[in-house]
Order: C-alpha cells, then structure tokens, then sequence
C-alpha cells in the first residue's frame, strides 16, 4: 500500500494517493463534433467501397464524414470546428501534403490488433510528430480547404500504411462497424442513415 502525499498547489494543500497501478485506456471518442457541434448531426458523405458499387463507380477507402447537407460547402471551416483522435494510440506518420492538404495516421487498437487510422482532409498549425502518443479525444487538426468541401476523410487497415491509397495488399476495414463497436451505436447508426 502506498501511503498519501501532500501537495501544495497556489498555497492549498492536497492530500493525494499516488495511482500505482497504469490507467485504463481512454474510452473512444468520435473523431467530429465530439466537444463542439452534435455528432448525431454529421453524415456519410462517401462510404467505404473498393468496388465503386456503392458510390456510382468512385472506389473509396474509407468514408467521408461532413456536416454540411450536400452540396458539400465549407460550414465546418466557418465554424472553426476541430478533428479528433478516436483512441489512445501512437502516431505513426503525418504529411502535410497529401494531395494538397493534411493526413495523419495513427496506430489505435481494437479487439486487441493494432488498428490503422488515417485522419485526412485536415490542417493544424502543430502536427504531432511520428512517434507521439496521442489520447482519445485529443484534437488532431481543423477542416482544410478541400476541393469538393470540408470534409473529414476516416480510413481504416489492418496494415501499416502511409500516402497509399487503394493498395490491394492493405486489408482496408469498413470504419462504420468499428466505429459503432466502440461509440453510441445509435448515433454512429444515425450518421451512415443520413448520407
């Protein structure tokens, strides 16, 4: 057992028990609208589709996640709205020129497998260095100016990956499902219905 500590802040003082046991890993947090404007209010711009099927011949890793109601406009860029890192995890590589604007990629987990995430379409003045820890809810950047609008560009593989795109040997992952195992089902439901 770990005896109290007192900790004197601005003259206060705080008895406090160190933690010696390492924190849980932070709770999902959805990667728009997660402290500003009501994530039950974004949709599914483009979907997950390597076919082109789904999205009238436009194959697409990932999905697209906007607030504006089509055509795509720039409200969040208006709004000063922000993007988040869905989980704890580890920066693993950034640019700021993926085609024309910002990307990251971090290393979540999820059922206990690293988990890919890029986060693109997106500008910050301080990108987080390759390497750097990130938590769940952090912000990661804000909505670049995008051709087709703001929009936040959410993928997902099984594989490390970078700038690729389509690459047959990444297993690309469907982020809706994952995202709704780990956020309010009902609202990540919500978001895929009104796209």
């Amino acid at each position: 057992m770990t005896d109290d500590i007192t900790l004197i802040v601005n003259g206060q003082a705080y008895n406090c028990t160190p933690i010696t046991e390492p924190a849980a890993p932070s709770a999902w947090a959805f990667p728009v609208g997660n402290y500003e404007y009501p994530p039950e209010d974004w949709y599914i711009a483009t979907w997950h589709d390597l076919t082109g099927a789904r999205n009238n011949g436009y194959k697409h890793t990932g999905i697209d996640i906007n607030l504006d109601e089509s055509p795509w406009g720039d409200i969040e860029r208006t709004l000063g709205l922000h993007v988040y890192a869905l989980a704890d995890g580890v920066v693993r590589y950034t640019t700021q020129n993926w085609s024309g604007c910002g990307m990251i990629v971090i290393e979540h987990e999820h059922e206990g497998k690293p988990l890919y995430v890029r986060y693109a379409h997106i500008t910050g003045d301080m990108f987080p260095s390759v390497g750097t820890r990130w938590y769940a809810g952090n912000v990661l950047g804000s909505f670049d100016n995008w051709k087709t609008g703001d929009h936040l560009h959410l993928d997902m593989a099984l594989d490390p990956f970078s700038r690729e795109w389509l690459t047959p040997s990444i297993r690309w992952l469907d982020p809706l499902p994952i995202l709704a195992a780990h956020l309010d089902p009902a609202i990540v439901k919500a978001m895929g219905e009104r796209g």
